[in-house]
């Protein structure tokens, strides 16, 4: 198999579990975030309604970091925080669904598995993994090339002029401190 046609096969397979992963919190947390909007005492269309806004949220913020990421940049920091807030009230809902029938810890840990998992399925799509070894990333050297004005005139290109730079008091090399000794006949 080619590494195009593996490469193929590995998104599908990242699309379709995606997929199920929140196709099955989208259900569970629907019911949850509804029946805590009823007993939020909300009227019963919003209590309906209610869901979708939460589960909205976390798709518009999936949909600009998988953006962003497209784009090779970092994702938008809003996007983000609002996939994080949405995970919170949608666990937050179904834990507080689950609680006022059942109150068990087991009830409890079920109910808050969905939006968990949703959260750590983006969270596994949109970071990528870091190199294995920093020697192989490649490195980017810059450059700062500076460039010079051309002269204007034919007398400017005849005598250029030097400007003066500041002599440091380096020691001489070995060649030089031998020419001087010659000089001085030693």
């Amino acid at each position: 198999m080619s590494s195009s046609t593996t490469h193929i096969w590995r998104r599908i397979g990242y699309a379709t579990s995606f997929l199920v992963v929140a196709g099955v919190a989208a259900y569970v947390s629907y019911g949850h975030i509804a029946e805590v909007a009823a007993l939020g005492h909300q009227p019963p269309l919003l209590a309906k309604l209610m869901p979708l806004s939460v589960d909205g949220l976390m798709l518009i913020a999936t949909l600009a970091m998988a953006e962003d990421k497209a784009a090779n940049r970092q994702p938008r920091g809003w996007a983000r925080f609002s996939f994080w807030f949405g995970a919170a009230i949608s666990t937050a809902a179904n834990i507080a669904a689950t609680a006022v029938h059942y109150g068990d810890p087991l009830s409890i840990v079920v109910a808050a598995f969905a939006p968990i998992a949703l959260l750590l399925a983006i969270e596994i799509v949109a970071r990528p993994g870091k190199p294995k070894d920093a020697s192989v990333a490649p490195v980017v050297v810059e450059q700062t090339v500076k460039m010079e004005q051309a002269p204007d005139t034919m007398a400017e290109l005849e005598s250029p002029t030097l400007e003066e730079a500041p002599v440091s008091p380096a020691p001489a090399s070995f060649s030089e401190r031998h020419e001087r000794r010659l000089r001085r006949g030693k």
